[in-house]
């Protein structure tokens, strides 16, 4: 077991707030973009899945199955037309063959991953060359001051849930094998990053 398997029974009480202010939002967003077959990383307990489009084809990965489960019971009371593949493992290491999505899906995603480079590598080795991936993802902002009081906050989001606040994930794309194209500021400290291959 992992950490988030021990505290998947509360995980959405405990983002509540930020889910409702903030990540609703941008999920309603972005998930509608998804095209082809897609692959929604670190998919947590599914807040995701109600946005997928009709009929999308998706899988969707996380390394605590406690989790999937629960986003699992979330996928049955909607009606769709959605195939959905549920897989446990972790992003670091994707069981699947190279070139093998459309579409690459992450939302707030690379604060609580342990090893983002080799995420990365592995996400554009299962991409398709002609596909395109979507990441929406909370950062370091550059300002002195605001990031001192985003890494006071971190002490706590930290031990409550795994995540960082305070990562330059957008380095962390830019210097990666993806091409960057369009970059969007967002809500609070959220950029969109939309990739080719």
């Amino acid at each position: 077991m992992n950490r988030y398997d021990y505290f998947s029974g509360f995980y959405d009480k405990i983002l509540q707030k930020v889910e409702q202010s903030t990540l609703k939002d941008l999920r309603k967003q972005f998930v509608p973009k998804i095209e082809g077959k897609t692959l929604d990383i670190a998919v947590g307990t599914g807040h995701n899945i109600q946005f997928y489009p009709h009929g999308s084809q998706v899988v969707l990965l996380d390394k605590s199955q406690k989790m999937l489960d629960i986003a699992k019971s979330k996928a049955v009371n909607i009606n769709n037309g959605l195939k959905l593949d549920f897989q446990h493992a972790p992003a670091e290491s994707l069981p699947f063959k190279n070139n093998n999505f459309d579409t690459i899906l992450s939302i707030d995603v690379f604060c609580s991953i342990k090893n983002p480079k080799k995420v990365l590598q592995e996400l554009h080795r299962v991409l398709k060359p002609d596909g395109k991936a979507i990441f929406v993802e909370h950062m370091k902002t550059g300002s002195f001051i605001r990031d001192i009081f985003l890494s006071f906050i971190t002490i706590f989001t930290y031990l409550s849930v795994g995540s960082s606040m305070v990562r330059p994930i957008d380095q962390y794309i830019q210097s990666s094998d993806f091409k960057v194209g369009e970059i969007t500021d967002l809500k609070g400290t959220f950029k969109s990053f939309i990739c080719k291959y």
